[in-house]
Parts: C-alpha cells; structure tokens; sequence
C-alpha cells in the first residue's frame, strides 16, 4: 500500500511565478490529473518541499529543517502540508495510488482531445475528415482496394488535424486501399514523463464515431516477453493524442466495414542512449522489445500492419530556440527531414537514429525513438514518402515538420 511516510514528490514540471505580489513555484502536470497549477510558496518550497524526495521520513525532513533553518517546523503542520499535498496529487501517496487502480478497471480510455482538437459531434467530424481528404493537399478519395504491393507499415502525423489533416490522408489512403490487415500495432510518441522505454495498455480507445478496440491477447503476449512494468506507465495513455488520432482515423476509414483493432504502445525517450552514442537495439529493454513485437506477430495468427503516429522537427522560440524562424532555418530543417526520411524508407534505423545522434537532436525529432522501434519490427521493406508539410505560425516561433510514408513488405535477400 502506498503511504506518506516518506513522502515523495511526482514527477512534475515546475517553474516561477508570481502570484498576488508572492513568488511561487508552479507545479503542473503533462499527464493532467492537476487541473491547472499547484502553487508553493518559495520559501515553503526551498525550506520543506524540495526535501520530499521519498528517501526521508517526516521526523528526519523535521530535522534537516532545523539543521538548514534553524527553527522548527511543527509536526502537525508538517503531515497537514504532507496530505494536501497528496490530495492535490503532487506526491506519490495514496490519492494518486487510489486514482491509478480506478483507472486500471476501467475497460476503456475516453477521447480525450473530442471537442478540443477535433470535433466532438460524430457528423461534424467526419465532415471534417472527409474535408482533409478533398483539400489540396490531400490524397483524394479512397478505393476499396489496390492491386499494388502490400503495405507493411505507414509513419503518419500527430499533430493536430487543423495543421496536419491533409498530410494524413496520405498515409491513410495508402493503408486503406493496400492492406487487409486486422491488427494494427501503433507506436506512438510518449510527451511527457516515463519511467519506462515502452507504455503498455489494455484499454480500447473510444472515438466519437466509435470505440476501437484493442487487441488485448497481443497485448498480453507483448507483456510476456518484454516485462509486465511496461504497465507501470498506462496513465501516459490516458491524455497522449500521438495514438488517439490513429484510431480517430482507423474508425472513421474503417468502422463499420471490416472487424479491427489496435496494439497502443507508447514510446518514450532514448535521449539517454543518444546521449552515450549508443545503437539502442545494444540497450536490453529495446532489444526486448523489438523481439516481442515480432514473436507477438508470428504467434497471433493476425494480419498485421504497423502504425507510427510521428512529428518530426520542432524548431522556434516555443521550443526553447532563442530567434524567430527564418527561411534560411525552414530550408536547413526540409534538408535534414529529408535526409532522414531517406534513411526510414531504406529501412535503416541506425542510420535514422546517428543522423539525429551527431547533432544530439538539434532539431528535437519527437518521433525518434518510436520510429527507429518500428523500423526495426516491421521487417524487410520499401519505404515511399508520400507527403511532408511545415506547419509554421504567423509569428513564426513555432515549426513543425510532418510527412506520411508508406512501407512496402519485401522478401528477404
């Protein structure tokens, strides 16, 4: 059971503010379970807060703030800010343990960007979605089927369909009309915080056209090979949109015309692997992994495509980038996308992963390790660029680069 006796603060962001006239620390939350901020006075901050690091007991955090201080924090007062602390879900403490089990009974994961990024009404969305489709910049209708070779794989967008809806289609189009797949493994980008390489989850993702289920047998054989903590993150699940979109597009393409279902993993960071110079299928979680997507696949008995909900660059001031974007950046940015795009279609994800490695990710490639994960399960193939836009804001502090590829099977040599 999970206790306060050594209370330990959760991994949140934090920063300055100031409130009131007072200068704060702002705790907020990328997995949203604190609706807006938690704010901490400075001086309780750095005098008590910041020793709530689970290695000491109230009594010995007491002590350390007698010692530092010079004056006592009565105890009282000190399990009062412990417990209000856990009910505002900023500590590792039985609120947020008792949050977490009720989120593991539940069968399904709610559409958490409905009404936010997409529309909510199942009409307007799906004129919304056929509207991408007819843009442009869109891929046109889609048939029933093509004659063409199999699609192995497709690498579409996340982000929002206002910015990336068309370039979507692309991906789409191709996986609608060359694969009979039932079972689409979908690697998605994890955007905040987790304590593993991988997130597993058993929940089927509702959608407003639909609930789209997961293919939780897989799932299991996934868990099996790969380890069962690859659990421990499932909350990462509850409001990442980098899947969610897929399965807003797999039902609106495909509900309703053929049985399927999803395998949602979440892919976290590798920056630590990049960091050493490192090929991470050499890290064991990853070769892990990597062995269970494929011996999941032969055992299944499915016909199986692979999704990956992908960004690529994210450059600007939002980002932590000191200047506006000017032309001469966007065309260096097309540059590199491309040499990188170059590499995923030859199916080469060291070469994807050391492109990225030798500049230590300059240009912050959110799908990195979700991509080099897929390109190594999906087998022998022949990649094809289908599309690749910049979504650039008027200001220009913000660009982020995008494409659809599809992913031909091929025989081995």
């Amino acid at each position: 059971m999970t206790t306060l006796d050594r209370p330990k603060l959760r991994p949140l962001s934090g920063s300055r503010v100031e409130h009131r006239g007072r200068l704060c620390v702002a705790f907020e939350d990328s997995l949203g379970l604190i609706h807006g901020q938690v704010l901490i006075p400075i001086e309780l901050y750095q005098q008590v807060v910041r020793h709530f690091d689970g290695s000491k007991t109230i009594d010995q955090i007491q002590a350390r703030i007698r010692e530092e201080w010079g004056q006592d924090f009565p105890l009282d007062e000190l399990h009062r800010l412990v417990a209000e602390l856990d009910r505002a879900m900023v500590l590792e403490g039985p609120t947020i343990a008792n949050f977490m089990t009720g989120y593991a009974l539940q069968k399904s994961r709610p559409a958490a960007l409905a009404g936010r990024s997409y529309p909510s009404d199942p009409a307007q969305l799906r004129e919304s979605l056929a509207r991408y489709f007819d843009d442009p910049k869109g891929s046109g209708g889609v048939a029933q089927h093509d004659a063409g070779a199999p699609i192995r794989a497709i690498v579409s967008p996340h982000i929002d369909f206002g910015r990336g809806g068309p370039v979507y289609t692309w991906a789409y189009r191709d996986l609608i009309e060359r694969s009979d797949a039932d079972t689409f493994v979908v690697l998605g980008v994890a955007h905040q915080y987790c304590h593993n390489r991988f997130a597993l989850t058993r929940k089927d993702f509702e959608t407003p056209l639909g609930t789209v289920a997961t293919d939780t047998s897989y799932v299991d054989a996934i868990a099996e090979i790969a380890g069962s903590h690859l659990f421990d993150d499932e909350l990462a699940h509850r409001t990442e949109h980098s899947i969610e979109f897929q399965a807003v597009f797999l039902q609106y393409l495909l509900g309703g015309r053929r049985d399927f279902s999803i395998v949602p993993i979440l892919v976290g960071s590798f920056h630590d692997l990049m960091a050493q110079r490192v090929d991470p299928i050499d890290d064991p979680e990853v070769r892990r992994m990597v062995e269970a997507l494929k011996q999941a696949e032969v055992t299944s008995g499915r016909k199986v495509a692979y999704i990956g909900g992908i960004d690529l660059c994210h450059v600007g001031p939002e980002f932590g980038d000191p200047r506006p974007i000017d032309d001469a950046t966007l065309n260096q940015i097309r540059t590199f996308d491309h040499t990188m795009i170059h590499l995923a279609t030859r199916n080469d994800p060291a070469g994807w992963f050391e492109n990225a490695a030798v500049i230590q990710n300059r240009w912050r490639v959110c799908g990195l390790a979700a991509t080099y994960t897929l390109l190594h399960a999906i087998g022998p193939v022949r990649g094809k660029l289908l599309s690749y836009d910049q979504a650039v804001n008027p200001g220009r502090s913000c660009c982020v680069s995008f494409a659809s590829i599809s992913f031909e099977a091929i025989s081995s040599p």
